[in-house]
């Protein structure tokens, strides 16, 4: 089959699910152009329907019943977002952290749906999740936001539904991207994935080079406001309980799965300075660290990854 006769069939949307710009693209064949249409049509509804049962900003979901509970019965998703955000919690040494929901609203991105804790919130770590049965216990204030793993791990669902029906595409959720196989369209042995600079009259920070691989970037210029003569982003430091260090205007990772490349780049954002360049070589993690004066820095583990001219 010759490259000329592969096709593409792209969908995207913007803040209409997550507040965030969607993308996804599918190469296929001109026999599967229905069967492309019908996924890709799934596989937005499966966006939509993770917003509608995970979103904080909304009332009456899967989210605001389990935040409102004690001892509660969680679906399989609920057990896999709660599983593996404690598995980076541990990980990260806590720098990881979902029960930062009362601090959001604090520093001024709030909801409305939920009434803040009078008394300082529990520990995430207070938090008990049991698989046989399926329950989780908590102490009643503590409340869970899923905005720091929930994206990355919808995007991978999506990944793993769209690779039982094709072997090429690319998911863009804003910025949390995971690309399939080849761009076979254009004849390419990779997807190229560009690395934005925060600092908008800047050329990319990086062209990534990517198959079967995730890449996702945390920074302050997407979502941050002034409250209080101070600037405020959505990215809490658990440490302080305030907007994280600006030591970073962003960080990008590259990783196997969409929800290790989100959770890790927040965690080195979060880290700042000299300590994100530690975890990241601590830890092997393909890193790229764009500082608070526009410098790029990209770790010797990105670099393989990374376009080079010639």
């Amino acid at each position: 089959m010759k490259e000329s006769n592969w096709q593409s069939l792209r969908y995207q949307v913007s803040k209409d699910i997550m507040n965030t710009d969607i993308l996804c693209e599918v190469l296929h064949l001109p026999e599967e152009a229905l069967a492309a249409e019908k996924c890709l049509q799934h596989a937005f509804e499966m966006f939509r329907q993770f917003e509608a049962r995970f979103s904080r900003f909304k009332k009456d979901n899967e989210l605001w019943r389990f935040n409102h509970s004690h001892t509660y019965t969680p679906s399989k998703e609920l057990i896999h977002l709660l599983s593996s955000s404690q598995y980076f919690h541990h990980l990260s040494g806590g720098l990881f952290d979902p029960s930062i929901l009362p601090t959001l609203e604090k520093e001024g991105y709030t909801s409305s749906q939920y009434t803040l804790p009078k008394n300082p919130p529990p520990a995430f770590s207070e938090l008990s999740l049991t698989h046989t049965p399926p329950s989780v216990t908590k102490p009643h204030e503590l409340l869970i936001d899923f905005g720091g793993i929930g994206k990355g791990y919808i995007v991978d669902q999506v990944a793993a539904y769209l690779t039982t029906h094709f072997k090429n595409f690319i998911i863009d959720a804003g910025g949390d991207i995971y690309a399939r196989g080849t761009n076979t369209k254009e004849g390419y042995p990779y997807w190229v994935v560009e690395v934005e600079h925060p600092e908008a009259e800047q050329d990319p920070a990086a062209l990534l080079l990517l198959t079967d691989m995730a890449v996702a970037t945390s920074g302050r210029n997407r979502r941050h406001w002034v409250q209080d003569q101070k600037t405020k982003h959505h990215i809490i430091d658990p440490r302080t309980n305030e907007s994280a260090t600006l030591d970073f205007l962003s960080v990008t990772v590259i990783a196997p799965s969409v929800i290790s490349a989100d959770v890790l780049a927040k965690t080195l954002f979060i880290s700042g300075g000299d300590q994100a360049h530690i975890l990241a070589e601590q830890f092997r993690v393909p890193a790229i660290f764009i500082k608070d004066d526009g410098t790029v820095i990209i770790n010797s583990y990105a670099q393989p990854y990374v376009w080079k001219a010639p």
